[in-house]
């Protein structure tokens, strides 16, 4: 049974609470719309982070700057030391090549005359006191002369080889040379392992250089 009482407390409640909700629903509504959140403030700890790190990069920017400007003539010639590489390279590349070519020449010659001289000692199981039958004798003159036709080109192989080895050795040292001058000139500017072409690196720069032109 309801009384009288328990009516006006219930009324009580429920108009306290719509109160309430009006209140949330309010608050809520100028949090929305009307009041600026807060922002999150940077610690101590970052900031001095970001102090460094723009230290840092500050410092690296000023170096490449300072190298720009301070070694101008240093670059300059490691590019000039780096065009007279190519042509050094290039006789070094060709004689290279000449030489192996030659070698392989060489091999065929003294293959030649290996059978040659073999072929000359059956003449001196035929020999009788050192004498040849006449018949014979023909046969071992133009065998003779083959011979020494062969060693002549043997001889002349072995002059060109020792030609080409010298030529190799003295585009060796003219590179190395160039290649000291630049490392010089690299750990100068700060760039100790600065790497120097090789030749067949430098031979290339050097073509696809002549194909832009």
């Amino acid at each position: 049974m309801f009384t009288r009482s328990g009516t006006v407390a219930r009324n009580r409640r429920r108009a306290h609470l719509g109160k309430e909700r009006k209140r949330i629903r309010s608050t809520h509504f100028r949090i929305a719309r009307g009041t600026p959140l807060a922002r999150p403030r940077m610690t101590s700890t970052a900031r001095f982070l970001l102090l460094v790190l723009l230290t840092i990069l500050g410092i690296k920017a000023s170096e490449q700057v300072y190298r720009a400007v301070a070694f101008r003539d240093e670059r300059a010639e490691v590019r000039r030391l780096r065009r007279d590489l190519a042509p050094i390279s290039a006789d070094l590349l060709g004689a290279r090549a000449e030489g192996d070519s030659l070698r392989r020449a060489l091999a065929a010659e003294d293959r030649a005359l290996g059978r040659r001289a073999q072929a000359l000692r059956r003449y001196n199981r035929i020999a009788r006191h050192g004498r040849l039958p006449a018949d014979v004798y023909a046969e071992y003159r133009a065998e003779a002369a083959q011979y020494d036709s062969n060693a002549a080109v043997y001889d002349a192989l072995v002059r060109r080889l020792e030609g080409v080895h010298a030529r190799e050795h003295a585009a060796i040292t003219r590179y190395n040379l160039l290649a000291d001058s630049i490392h010089a000139l690299a750990a100068r500017m700060g760039r100790p392992y600065y790497e120097v072409p090789s030749p067949l690196e430098a031979a290339a720069e050097a073509g696809e250089l002549r194909e832009r032109q």
